[in-house]
């Protein structure tokens, strides 16, 4: 057996994923993991801890929790916050036992040949430290009132574990997802898949953090 462990930057990702996100993490509440988190984006930012802020991006924090909680694309969810003047940006990963051609299954889970789409998507090869080479797809589905949304996703297959990984996100902001695809790459670059028995970066193991993670990351990791 084996579980997924995701390496990212405290001031750009917060995970909100349904149970137990905050439920098993000590706090009595959903309203104190929020507004911890609230609090931690804040303090690495360098920014004062001022009681708007503190309660705005607390409100988004859970907002987005329960959205997710209702509507569960994905095993584990993640909510962007690199820019605090933007929407918060949603992003979920799942994995899965691997089963089948890895080419195959890499395309199918990158939706390469949806019928839904308006075109067939962009394909390319991504590498992603520990998980190796993958694909990422970019394609796009038109909605009943004409709205254009772009689905954006990454597969890989840990051959060692025998787990497939897939990473999600899908928004109708253009734009917006083209200022944050550099950091979903960055968290893509952070996922590995590891033994039951086996610790994370996140209990200190600061020697296998993806060589390409931000340094300022790197320092965060270790001293949690």
């Amino acid at each position: 057996m084996s579980w997924v462990d995701v390496y990212y930057p405290l001031d750009v990702w917060v995970d909100i994923t349904p149970q137990p996100s905050w439920t098993d993490s000590g706090w009595a509440s959903q309203l104190g993991w929020a507004q911890s988190s609230a609090e931690t984006i804040l303090t690495l930012r360098g920014q004062s801890h001022r009681w708007l802020a503190t309660r705005r991006l607390s409100n988004a924090l859970i907002r987005s929790y329960d959205a997710f909680a209702r509507h569960q694309l994905g095993k584990f969810s993640y909510l962007h916050v690199g820019d605090l003047k933007q929407r918060p940006f949603r992003v979920t990963m799942s994995h899965y036992p691997a089963e089948g051609d890895k080419r195959d299954a890499l395309r199918r889970l990158v939706r390469a040949q949806d019928p839904e789409l308006l075109r067939p998507p962009q394909v390319d090869t991504f590498h992603a430290g520990h998980l190796g080479e993958g694909l990422k797809a970019l394609g796009h589905v038109e909605l009943d009132h004409n709205d254009l949304v772009a689905n954006l996703w990454y597969a890989f297959r840990d051959e060692h574990h025998s787990v497939d990984v897939v990473v999600f996100a899908s928004t109708g902001d253009l734009v917006r997802l083209g200022q944050v695809m550099p950091d979903i790459d960055a968290l893509v670059h952070g996922i590995k898949v590891r033994a039951d028995d086996e610790d994370g970066w996140w209990a200190g193991v600061s020697d296998d953090i993806p060589v390409d993670a931000k340094s300022d990351a790197a320092t965060d990791a270790s001293g949690s």
